[in-house]
């Protein structure tokens, strides 16, 4: 009796065992992490290039995108904080005497080789003056961006080169001592001049003692001076 009573406690384990194995069942591999790379961020566009026209200039970045506009007779403060941002630093200021002739008296703000002239004190409203802002450049690229008519030239382009463009006004100034060469107008049809007649805005680009590299950017010139 001994001995069933030991084979049946036996078989009990054995059945108990099989049972708690099959309802542990097969492990779980447990799952592998997943590792998601953050995408870098696509580099915001810096300004690139100032275009300088007949009609004013444009602040233009490295997309393409135009992202600040300055009509010559437009109030100054808003291209001075654009020109600020773009060139990253704090213009230089100076005053420009106009001696009550036919120009008036400038505000200068300078940033190295670029300068944004505001004339002030003017006795009729700036959209009727003929110079109420100017740009005077003196070299190719202002910290690192460059500075160009619409037509493509700058400081240090060829006289040869600006002489195959049209319209094209070419003009001895001071005496002889240089030549001014006027792209870029505001109104083609105006271009050649008519002496006497109407003028229109255009952009200057001043030849050296030679007469072979351009040595300054500046605008806006008249396409005919009256005076």
């Amino acid at each position: 009796m001994r001995t069933l009573r030991f084979a049946a406690v036996a078989l009990a384990a054995v059945a108990l065992t099989g049972c708690a194995a099959a309802a542990a069942g097969p492990s779980t591999p447990s799952p592998t992490a997943v590792v998601t790379e953050t995408p870098t961020p696509a580099p915001e566009p810096v300004a690139a290039e100032i275009v300088v026209s007949g009609v004013g200039f444009t602040l233009v970045d490295t997309a393409g995108e135009t992202v600040f506009t300055h009509a010559w007779a437009d109030e100054v403060a808003p291209a001075v904080a654009a020109l600020t941002g773009a060139f990253q630093s704090e213009p230089t200021m100076s005053l420009r005497d106009g001696s009550g002739g036919h120009f008036a008296d400038f505000d200068l703000y300078t940033w190295g080789a670029f300068t944004l002239g505001d004339a002030v004190d003017l006795e009729k409203p700036r959209a009727d003056y003929f110079l109420p802002s100017l740009v005077e450049v003196t070299e190719p690229e202002v910290a690192g961006i460059t500075v160009v008519t619409s037509s493509g030239f700058a400081v240090g382009s060829t006289v040869a080169a600006v002489s195959e463009v049209e319209p094209l006004v070419r003009e001895a100034r001071d005496a002889d001592d240089y030549f001014e060469y006027r792209v870029d107008p505001e109104d083609p049809a105006l271009v050649p001049p008519a002496p006497g007649g109407e003028t229109t805005d255009m952009v200057g680009l001043q030849a050296d003692a030679t007469d072979t590299t351009i040595t300054l950017l500046k605008a806006p010139v008249l396409s005919y001076y009256p005076f």
